[in-house]
């Protein structure tokens, strides 16, 4: 069977249009292009999504990804069909933005709970471990990228891919687009997309497993990413 064609998603996080994130991102998806991806820019600024209720354990009984209709259906399709996917954010109060923070946890469902009752978290792993995964933070200087880095690490595990890399960039101010001045930056952001271009990941490398079907724990530090 011939490998799918490489399509290069990214989740963005950031509330103004323009931002360093923006621009970080659009980079690495010229560099996926240039690598023969086709691309896709999400930003869940633009999404209107409501927020997830909880409803497992496995609401929809393999009949979709969720029972609520609004533009999750799109990021949902998107991140079927997607070979890599790439999460990028500001940092605010030392996570994630709201607006991504909404989009991913509306993604709990891809990978949905089956059973928990005195045996602990049993999941449904639907999707095989096979896409590229990678993560751009955007912060200040004295800030972490710690906590943000493991939501895109939990959040790729859950929609079938693999955080093989982030990119942390730190600015000294609130300027909108400053990274446009730092071509090394922007560079390292190109270089990261051609490589979410690149063939599918092999399930069963990972330390973790990642082939299609139940597994216990979460994705937390100790747990299973």
């Amino acid at each position: 069977m011939n490998a799918p064609s490489p399509f290069v998603v990214a989740l963005s996080g950031s509330p103004r249009a323009g931002s360093n994130v923006d621009m970080l991102v659009e980079s690495a998806l010229l560099g996926a292009r240039e690598a023969g991806a086709d691309t896709l820019h999400l930003a869940a600024r633009d999404l209107r999504v409501r927020a997830c209720e909880a409803c497992g354990p496995d609401p929809v009984e393999g009949g979709g990804d969720c029972i609520f209709h609004d533009d999750m259906d799109r990021v949902y399709d998107a991140l079927m069909r997607a070979t890599g996917v790439l999460v990028a954010t500001p940092v605010f109060f030392s996570g994630p933005s709201a607006q991504l923070k909404l989009v991913i946890d509306r993604c709990n469902c891809i990978t949905p709970v089956v059973a928990g009752k005195d045996v602990g978290p049993v999941f449904r792993r639907r999707r095989a471990r096979t896409r590229r995964g990678a993560a751009i933070i955007v912060l200040g200087a004295s800030d972490t990228p710690e906590p943000s880095r493991l939501t895109a690490r939990g959040f790729l595990s859950w929609i079938g891919g693999r955080l093989l890399e982030t990119m942390v960039w730190r600015h000294g101010d609130a300027e909108l687009g400053a990274v446009a001045r730092d071509a090394a930056a922007l560079a390292a952001a190109r270089a990261l997309g051609a490589r979410l271009a690149g063939p599918p990941l092999d399930p069963g490398a990972s330390p973790a497993g990642g082939a299609p079907g139940t597994f216990t724990g979460t994705h937390s530090p100790g747990g299973t990413p």
